[in-house]
């Protein structure tokens, strides 16, 4: 399969400025040609960019600019079916994305085209030299203050052997399976979001512009510091699945945020602390990392996850919760079966390794006779079960018309 993931470098230049300015009023340019002519593929677009001829931009400029129109529209028109309000017109940042072939990476220094050849010099920091020797380059993208290389590597599949269930919560990451789970502690990370509000909160400046700036450096040395955080602990889950040949099994948290939205009868402090919880973060960096060690993932869809902290995994019974004001078992629930408390994450770490085992088994093929698991071969495992080119990171869909594993043989030569 192949694994991608971004390197990323600060850069600015004042003809960079001027690039991204230009190809800002190209892309409002095509989503206005999209909108009237009711648009929304690049194919589409054949007409408009025939119209860019007299444009003294290179091709891959008005390619990308083209790509970004389209996928805006597309966005809009899906909003508009779900019946959910879009700005309009929205206001985009400047940026461009152009596809390798276009710049040259060479000798520690990139070259990015402006007009017929011109070019801008730009040095590669060491970090980035060493992560783009020996790989391929898909795109770059650029902004007024970063450049963003894509790369990609076809990586080996491990084999599975077990799976383990990734539970994101507030103060800590749990994972796992029935043989054993492992907590790791975040909880300095909500302390450092914690302080960085109280600190901002105290400011007493009366001019607005200067205390909004103060206050973006504040937040931004938080995340540094809470990324980090998040950066050794998705490190250890991808490292230990990987030495031990486990799948990982992640949680749909899809529309979590409605539960404690403004309106519900919330204080702002819980608001806060669930709003600034970074769980999307966690499993983006678990996806592009498994992905890069060759780790299987498993995203669970909302129905498998639903109930996975108020099962008892042993029994299947449900768990109740402690009585109010029992501070001794605040994170635990109680299972009447089996007469014994549960801590609520270490159970839905090991309800998701379940589900996500279940998920996993259902795909493979059924081998009724000895004879045919003799003859079965071991890449066809899975088939049944692959998603579809283009599913990203949602839930997979099998295909209908999976292929029939059991009536295949492999002959002797």
């Amino acid at each position: 399969m192949r694994a991608t993931k971004c390197v990323a470098q600060t850069f600015h230049n004042d003809s960079i400025d001027g690039l991204l300015r230009d190809c800002l009023v190209l892309t409002y340019n095509a989503m206005n040609n999209g909108e009237e002519n009711h648009i929304t593929n690049r194919k589409g677009m054949r007409m408009f960019y025939r119209s860019l001829k007299g444009v003294e931009l290179p091709s891959c400029y008005k390619l990308g600019v083209i790509t970004r129109a389209c996928a805006v529209l597309k966005s809009r028109l899906k909003s508009m079916k779900r019946s959910v309000e879009t700005g309009h017109p929205r206001q985009l940042r400047p940026m461009v994305c152009i596809t390798s072939g276009f710049f040259v990476t060479m000798k520690g220094r990139l070259f990015i085209p402006l007009k017929r050849d011109r070019y801008v010099d730009v040095p590669l920091n060491a970090y980035v030299q060493d992560r783009l020797e020996g790989m391929k380059v898909r795109s770059l993208t650029i902004t007024p203050d970063s450049l963003s290389f894509c790369i990609s590597e076809e990586v080996e599949p491990m084999p599975v052997k077990t799976v383990y269930g990734v539970d994101r919560n507030e103060k800590n990451l749990t994972f796992g399976n029935a043989d054993g789970v492992v907590q790791l502690d975040m909880s300095k990370a909500v302390r450092i979001r914690q302080t960085t509000r109280e600190i901002v909160g105290s400011f007493k400046r009366n001019d607005v512009r200067v205390s909004k700036k103060i206050a973006s450096k504040y937040w931004k040395r938080a995340n540094h510091r809470t990324d980090q955080m998040l950066h050794a602990a998705t490190n250890f889950i991808v490292n230990a699945a990987a030495m031990n040949g486990a799948a990982i099994a992640l949680e749909d948290l899809e529309g979590i945020r409605k539960m404690y939205q403004r309106g519900n009868k919330q204080g702002p402090d819980y608001r806060f602390r669930l709003n600034s919880w970074p769980h999307w973060k966690a499993k983006r960096m678990l996806e592009y990392k498994s992905g890069w060690n060759g780790v299987t993932e498993i995203h669970l869809t909302k129905s498998e996850t639903r109930g996975s902290s108020s099962v008892h995994h042993a029994c299947g019974e449900k768990l109740h919760s402690p009585e109010r004001g029992d501070a001794v078992h605040r994170r635990m629930l109680w299972c009447q079966a089996c007469k014994i408390w549960v801590d609520r994450d270490v159970n839905a770490a090991v309800v998701l390794s379940q589900r996500g085992l279940a998920r996993f088994a259902s795909s493979l093929p059924r081998l009724q006779s000895p004879s045919q698991r003799e003859s079965f071969e071991v890449g066809e495992e899975g088939l049944a079960g692959e998603a579809m080119k283009g599913n990203g990171t949602t839930t997979s869909i099998l295909r209908v018309d999976a292929s029939k594993l059991r009536t295949r043989r492999v002959t002797s030569s």
